[in-house]
């Protein structure tokens, strides 16, 4: 027998397990005992039609009808599968950032047997846990530990979304690895893979013990306040306590929000260019308002619905959703003080009453005076406004959808976000224009989810951490302008999200890998 690809095999919502191995075998126009499942490639929802939802599969079957359909091959199924080179001499590698892309280009420098020392100014998923929940039940925020800094990196306290191509090679191998360090085996086919903040905890704490457990180290508490340059080449860092650790290389994985490190690394003569980002709210809905607009009568039949939705502004600006989170909540994720910063986050069952994501407006260089560290700055000026907005203590601010554009409310969506709220002006602390495109762009995506303009969402600022507002500049070997320095993930602009950082961690690696194995 041959095992084959067969796509589009569809059944209905609340069908038994029965259902597929049916529709699989009328699709292949055989009876269900000539032919195995060997696994499910793909699950996606098609609620294109509301009167008639299906559940659509990708399924690699094993049988000998089936000519026609394309061959199924295996890909990467974990990090062990991907080649790498293996370097003859002993090689130190500090890593600066346990983020998705830290995290993997660790692990991955772990399988081709170097010891790897990660660091991180945050502290490890247990310490982050006691410092965000101080945040949100007492106002107290821990500058150093925090939703940003930490094991894990800005994605821990999210929804844990992984929404990439999960059929490119390299993202199979993350989300296999992310697998078997205990995330569930839905992520390898589902067509919206997530994890949850709840599962990711464990799957963090089983990650930093792989890494560990094959020699490398990892170091929490320990900010980066310099590097050491000799030669013209990187050969270590030091550390806000003193310490210096030497290295042949340094993986610059520092995330979208440690601008002190970003103003240090300039200093020291890294090259860097502003890049566009985006800044906007969190939009919350009553999760059945959502999934009732999503799949119409087969609602309950259903997991809590997704969206994704962009639009362009009458100014030409794009303006979109972002980490969309089922039956989830709005996060306060400041890391500096009086400042406002928000996020979703969400656990795996997706079970809380409302819907959030953020609703954001692109900005480009151009609108802060083309300055390296315009966006830097201008994101500041509106987390700080925030702040004053929402009344001090990590209080969140609040309009409804309803006020801002001159409509009564008659139900009003109960804000989520802690420790707390106030209502407050959007033009408090965002610019006019931004204003105005979140309230086009909202005003768009009701055309595809009736009810999305409702005057009773509530909008909760601000956001301002999607991306980086700059990139550091690397070459084709993955290096900055001085050799040693190899900067990986969001914080570097190379990436957006969970598994594209994780997946810019592992090739990063397999570079450096490869650069220091034709060096004998």
């Amino acid at each position: 027998m041959t095992v084959r690809r067969l796509d589009g095999v569809k059944i209905k919502p609340g069908s038994d397990e029965g259902a597929l191995k049916s529709a699989a075998a009328k699709k292949l126009g055989v009876a269900e005992k000539a032919f195995s499942i060997r696994r499910i490639l793909r699950k996606s929802i098609d609620a294109r039609d509301k009167t008639d939802v299906r559940i659509v599969y990708s399924l690699a079957v094993e049988t000998r009808a089936g000519r026609g359909l394309p061959e199924y091959r295996e890909g990467y199924r974990s990090l062990k599968d991907i080649p790498k080179s293996r370097p003859s001499k002993p090689v130190k590698v500090l890593i600066v950032g346990a983020g998705p892309a830290g995290l993997y280009a660790a692990l991955t420098l772990a399988e081709a047997g170097v010891r790897p020392v990660l660091i991180d100014r945050g502290g490890g998923v247990a310490e982050r846990e006691i410092a965000v929940n101080r945040l949100r039940n007492e106002g107290v925020l821990d500058t150093e530990c925090n939703v940003q800094y930490g094991i894990g990196g800005a994605g821990l306290f999210s929804d844990g979304k992984l929404n990439s191509g999960i059929s490119a090679e390299m993202f199979s191998a993350v989300f296999g690895e992310l697998h078997t360090l205990g995330a569930p085996e839905e992520i390898l086919y589902s067509a919206m893979p997530h994890v949850g903040t709840d599962v990711l905890r464990k799957v963090l704490k089983n990650a930093a013990k792989a890494v560990t457990d094959a020699g490398g180290e990892i170091r929490t508490g320990a900010k980066l306040v310099d590097i050491r340059i000799e030669n013209g080449r990187c050969v270590g860092g030091e550390l806000a306590n003193g310490d210096y650790i030497a290295a042949d290389a340094v993986m610059l994985a520092i995330g979208h929000s440690a601008f002190d490190t970003f103003r240090m690394l300039r200093e020291k003569g890294i090259d860097m260019v502003p890049k566009p980002f985006s800044v906007g709210v969190r939009i919350e809905h009553p999760q059945s308002m959502i999934n009732e607009a999503r799949y119409g009568a087969f609602a309950s039949m259903l997991p809590p619905a997704y969206y994704k939705e962009s639009a362009v502004a009458s100014d030409g600006r794009g303006v979109y959703s972002f980490c969309m989170c089922p039956g989830g909540e709005v996060i306060v994720s400041s890391s500096e003080e009086d400042t406002l910063v928000t996020n979703g986050m969400s656990n795996y069952k997706r079970d809380g009453s409302n819907a959030n994501s953020a609703v954001l407006v692109s900005v480009t260089p151009k609108d802060f005076g083309n300055e390296l560290f315009g966006g830097f700055y201008a994101r500041a000026r509106a987390e700080r406004a925030a702040y004053t907005a929402g009344g001090g203590g990590y209080y969140a601010p609040i309009e409804y959808f309803g006020k801002l554009v001159g409509k009564k409310a008659v139900f009003k969506t109960e804000p989520t976000a802690l420790p707390g709220v106030k209502e407050a002006d959007l033009k408090e602390y965002l610019p006019e224009f931004i204003v105005k495109d979140i309230t086009e762009g909202i005003t768009a995506f009701a055309r595809h989810i009736p009810g999305f303009d409702m005057p009773g969402a509530v909008l909760t600022g601000v956001e301002t951490r999607s991306s980086c507002p700059v990139r550091i500049v690397r070459n084709d070997l993955g290096e900055s302008n001085i050799p040693g320095i190899y900067p990986i993930g969001e914080g570097a602009g190379y990436a957006g999200g969970i598994t594209s950082s994780a997946v810019d961690g592992v090739k990063a690696a397999l570079k450096l890998l490869t650069a220091f194995a034709s060096r004998g």
